[in-house]
């Protein structure tokens, strides 16, 4: 185990339950948990090493592609994740 404490902030599990994708956004947060920096990184971390990064969830099973955002926290520690937003990213809806 890594350490890292994910979580997901209340707006983005409601955004991820409206889009039937609860189930794939808890796999993700787990993931987060041991690898904490997956993704783009979107811009400069600051001084404190924060960074605000971006990662992509292939369609799969009526839920549409996602892109999800989120922030990586190195200190104080434990080091934490924060899943911040969720939207759909093909614009297909599922059918």
């Amino acid at each position: 185990m890594s350490g890292v404490i994910a979580v997901v902030t209340v707006r983005a599990a409601e955004r991820a339950k409206a889009l039937g994708a609860e189930q794939a956004l808890e796999i993700l947060r787990q993931e987060l948990e041991q690898v904490p920096r997956l993704g783009v990184l979107l811009g400069p971390p600051s001084r404190e090493g924060v960074e605000v990064r971006k990662t992509r969830l292939e369609p799969r099973d009526g839920v549409p592609g996602l892109a999800v955002a989120y922030v990586y926290t190195p200190a104080p520690p434990p080091p934490a994740v924060a899943i911040v937003a969720v939207t759909p990213d093909d614009g297909v809806t599922p059918e």
